[in-house]
């Protein structure tokens, strides 16, 4: 097994320091490697080294400019590293790369929701166009428009969000207490917005653009 494989196998164990550690050592003699350099700066981002992150990013983004889920993956560590005006560069360029993927929209309203309501809950809407069964786009769709009067249009997403989660108050409330951590974000009501970045669709970004890098 090389370095590269190690420290994938240790970035999906969530064993991010050590796969750090393993991804350091094979980029001493690859150091342009683009798929070491997109785990690592995904671990860096998981320990809170966010411009590390960053700068991994950038330098794939040198030799890919166009690449959507790289935007995306420096738009989120911008966000995390405060930076929320870089985020929405990064975002509007992924969207533009990919308009018709809800994760774009998704992730780009959620960087909004604090700074443009209006513009968060249109991102929300594309979404959940792209991809009617995106809960966590619904659940937070519903929470902006409560927020901002739309209480009948709020009522009705929440609805169908409880639906995909199959109508169980309790799973909600779960849902809702897993996501109460440094990536949440808190409204007027108390409810929370839940984050796109710790869903289910950013794992399934990193394996689909680490199997778009063998064709590049």
């Amino acid at each position: 097994m090389t370095g590269l494989e190690k420290g994938k196998t240790l970035f999906e164990k969530q064993e991010f320091g050590k796969a750090i550690e393993e991804l350091n050592i094979f980029l001493t003699e690859q150091k342009n490697n683009a798929d070491a350099l997109y785990t690592r700066a995904l671990c860096y981002r998981k320990i809170e080294a966010h411009e590390k992150s960053i700068k991994d990013l950038t330098s794939i983004l040198e030799r890919l400019p166009n690449e959507a889920t790289l935007l995306c993956e420096r738009a989120i560590s911008h966000f995390h590293n405060k930076d929320t005006k870089l985020a929405l560069k990064d975002m509007d360029k992924a969207v533009k790369e990919e308009p018709n993927n809800p994760f774009r929209y998704s992730s780009r309203a959620y960087i909004k929701t604090e700074i443009d309501p209006n513009g968060a809950i249109e991102d929300f809407e594309k979404a959940i166009e792209l991809d009617p069964k995106d809960e966590i786009s619904l659940n937070n769709l519903g929470l902006l428009q409560e927020n901002t009067g739309q209480l009948k249009a709020a009522k009705k997403n929440f609805k169908k969000s409880n639906k995909i989660i199959g109508y169980n108050p309790e799973k909600r409330k779960a849902k809702v207490q897993d996501n109460k951590n440094k990536d949440k974000k808190q409204d007027s009501l108390g409810e929370v917005i839940l984050s796109v970045f710790t869903s289910r669709k950013t794992q399934q970004e990193y394996f689909k653009f680490l199997k778009s890098l063998f064709k590049k």
